[in-house]
């Protein structure tokens, strides 16, 4: 298998309930898939009795996503980032704005034994915060500069923090996508 592009991403406001169980207010999408990573750290826990490892856990306990977008419009980065914006379009960045957490899909595409493949990895419980700013006059050639930002990725109460699937069209995988952010998933 071979990753061998990204699109799609979408967000959705989340609602959890105590046990766990998420609902979203609808897939929204915050601009062109540019880049993602997710960096997962995991509990490292180990026991030893007798001179050898008797128990060891390595099971999840939270993890940071950075999406890559194109455009930074201040309706998408007011809900990231729990900013207000005005009727005029001004948003105001508040020191006591507190970010609300959202889901967070992309499609991944691949390559199996020839056949082009698109995976759908959806986060459930994200919390972005204010991103850095960077910019740079135009010089001698163009280039261009697209926005980062950073999320820290949660468990629900249920445990639950991530689901994935494979489609055979992009058609497909959007449509489920679009659905996990719409409907209460299946988990």
């Amino acid at each position: 298998m071979a990753r061998i592009g990204l699109t799609n991403f979408r967000y959705g406001m989340l609602t959890e309930a105590e046990d766990g169980t998420p609902s979203y207010g609808g897939a929204k999408t915050p601009g062109h898939a540019i880049s993602c990573s997710v960096d997962i750290t995991n509990n490292d826990a180990k026991l030893y009795g007798d001179d050898t490892l008797i128990e060891s856990d390595t099971s999840f306990n939270n993890g940071t996503v950075t999406i890559g977008i194109d455009e930074d419009d201040v309706t998408t980065m007011a809900d990231l980032l729990g900013h207000n914006v005005t009727t005029e379009g001004v948003m105001t960045r508040n020191a006591n704005d507190a970010a609300p957490y959202v889901g967070l899909g992309r499609i991944i595409t691949k390559m199996v034994a020839g056949v082009y493949k698109y995976k759908v990895e959806f986060l459930y419980k994200v919390k972005f915060a204010e991103p850095s700013q960077e910019d740079n006059t135009k010089g001698d050639s163009v280039e261009f500069g697209t926005t980062e930002i950073e999320g820290t990725v949660a468990a629900l109460a249920n445990g639950n923090w991530s689901v994935a699937k494979t489609f055979s069209t992009r058609a497909e995988a959007v449509t489920y996508l679009e659905g996990l952010l719409g409907t209460v998933p299946s988990i």
